[in-house]
Parts: C-alpha cells; structure tokens; sequence
C-alpha cells in the first residue's frame, strides 16, 4: 500500500478522524495542511463526534487542534479521484470547512471503480489514462499533542460540541456529510459533482451507479483503533440501529444486529469525495 498501516501504536496516543461522505480536500502545501470542504447540498446531514454520539454540525469552519503535525502525505492516487484547478473555491457553495494539520498517516477506504467512460472534460484529471477509484471513507491518524486541546475549533461562535473519550489509548472523531437514510436510488453523481464544482473545473461524473466494495482484504488491516462496524456509511448505520431497537424490544440477542461480515458489505448509495491539486503554473 501507498502509506505504511500500523498495527500497534508504539505507546503513542492516537487520534482517527474518520471522514465519511462527500468531500472535496485541497492540499495546502503552503500551510502544511489540509482543507476539506462540505458542499451544500440538500439532502445530507452534517454531523460530527464519538461514534453513536455524533451532533450536528453548524456551518461554519473549524481548525483540529491538540495533535501533531506531520510531513506532507498525499492522499493514495490509486485510490482518489484527483484533479488539477486554478482558484479557490467560492465560499457560497460551501457548507463547511475542515483545517486539518498534515496526519501522520492517511487511509482511503470504501472505494468504488469508475471507468473513464463515465467521466466527461477529463483532462481535468491528474491521471487521465487511467481508470479512476472513489473513495467514501477517509481516515486522518494523529499523534496527541495535548489531550487537552483536542477540539474543532470554530473560525467564529461557539466550537464543536465534540467531548473527546479515549477507548484504551486512542480517541476516534467521526464527520458526516452524507444521507442518514436514503432518499432515492443513487446520489453518487450528484454527490462527486457538487464536490468538483468546488473547484471551478469542468469535470463530471456521468453516471448514477457508483456502489462501494466495502473494506477489502487489500486494503490490509483497519487503522489502528478503528473496528469494522465504525466504518459504515451513516443510511446503512440508520437502518442496523433499528435492526439492533427491534432485538432489544423484542428480547433477542443485541450482537445480532451485526452478523456476519454485513457491516463491511457494499454501499449501493455511496457518496463520493474528490481531491483537488494545485495546477502548477
């Protein structure tokens, strides 16, 4: 794989933000830094915190704060859609912004293969030649810095009501941007071209049918701290939590509500994320 997975923390503490959803990321080399960015759009929910005790999540932009900063790390080409543009994106067609320091490490799971049929203007496309895979699922792993000042912190009013808990020696932070349960068949296209246009490019996504593979025995082991049943898109969550309120009700086993490998199955519905590179001058 194109970045090094760890299964231990060597006495580290950790964190993992694990972002599910549609996203666009820009690399700012120049801030040695991150930007993912929300776009708006109407039938998403916008939530973050602990697994099961996410909040919703105000417009606005928020900086992770209390980890280490790290060298520069790309996101896996073999794994993101990436695409060269120009400009900044405008900030009306934004519903919330991330600053993320540079992690320690960076995962992208849940991907979905995309024939270059399917696209259209793509000599916006970093890798043109070559068959596109969209990740749903990205996870961002730190050093601690500060337990302390772990937090999202707002550009203006009030921070993310997020209480950060360490499970053993790691703290996850789970950030929504996707449907909490499904409104029609597919929004996959609609999802990864809101995320483009952020970008003033061209580029754009053809087809509706763009269904996850779920985690892969390729993929390797999950980052360290993250289970399996966290790394569900949030509709399939929705739908096993009434599965699991129907168990309790009715007197039968909880542990049922997740048999199997069910919560690494495919995602019908997947949203779709992109990457955007600065197009060098």
């Amino acid at each position: 794989m194109a970045v090094r997975e760890d299964s231990q923390n060597h006495g580290s503490r950790i964190l993992n933000v694990l972002l599910h959803g549609a996203y666009t990321f820009i690399d700012d080399k120049d801030a040695k830094q991150i930007h993912a960015l929300i776009p708006r759009l109407k039938e998403h929910v916008y939530r973050a915190g602990s697994w099961l005790a996410e909040t919703e999540l105000r417009g606005a932009s928020y900086r992770l704060s209390g980890v280490k900063s790290s060298h520069a790390l790309r996101f896996e080409h073999d794994k993101n859609v990436l695409v060269w543009y120009h400009r900044r994106p405008d900030d009306a067609a934004v519903y919330g912004k991330f600053e993320f320091p540079y992690p320690k490490y960076i995962r992208s799971l849940r991907g979905a293969e995309v024939p270059l049929k399917y696209f259209s203007h793509r000599e916006d496309l970093v890798e043109p030649e070559k068959p596109q895979h969209i990740a749903t699922l990205q996870v961002l792993t730190y050093d601690i810095n500060d337990e302390n000042e772990l937090a999202l912190k707002a550009e203006t009013g009030e921070d993310h009501h997020w209480q950060p808990a360490f499970t053993g020696d790691h703290i996850n932070l789970h950030i929504h941007a996707s449907e909490d349960h499904y409104y029609k068949p597919s929004n996959a296209r609609e999802d990864f071209n809101a995320c483009v246009r952020l970008l003033g490019v061209n580029l754009e996504l053809q087809t509706r049918f763009l269904p996850a593979k779920g985690i892969l025995d390729s993929d390797g082991p999950l980052p360290y701290g993250v289970t399996p049943e966290e790394t569900e898109p949030l509709a399939v969550r929705t739908l096993r939590m009434a599965r699991l309120g129907r168990l309790v009700v009715q007197g039968g086993d909880a542990n049922q509500a997740w048999h199997g490998n069910d919560a690494l199955d495919g995602d019908p519905q997947a949203c779709a994320s992109v990457g955007g590179c600065l197009r060098p001058h």
